[in-house]
């Protein structure tokens, strides 16, 4: 779980608070880097990848998550953090902050 509670920011937000949409906050507010749905299908092998799509879509629109493209598929990083950019390696295309390439 988060290592905050989130049940009420995504109430407030009128969004329900579900075990699974808080398995994927949690698994955000950890991650180093933003995430794609099938890297997060991997870490959440309980939720297919429509309900991970649906799931970050609502806690997007709740202002939970942040979006952004990588390598033109959609990633999404915990909104909790300050903002910042992430650079990318032009030879292979990798976030610096997540890996060396």
């Amino acid at each position: 779980m988060p290592s905050h509670d989130c049940r009420e920011e995504l109430r407030a937000a009128g969004s329900r608070a579900t075990p699974g949409r808080l398995a994927l906050l949690a698994v955000l507010e950890r991650a180093r880097c933003p995430l794609t749905v099938s890297e997060l299908e991997e870490k959440l092998p309980d939720l297919n990848e429509v309900t991970l799509y649906r799931a970050a879509e609502a806690l997007a629109a709740a202002g939970l998550l942040r979006q952004g493209m990588r390598e033109g598929v959609m990633q999404y990083e915990y909104a909790g953090r300050p903002h910042h950019h992430h650079m990318v390696c032009t030879d292979c295309g990798v976030s610096a902050q997540c890996r060396v390439c």
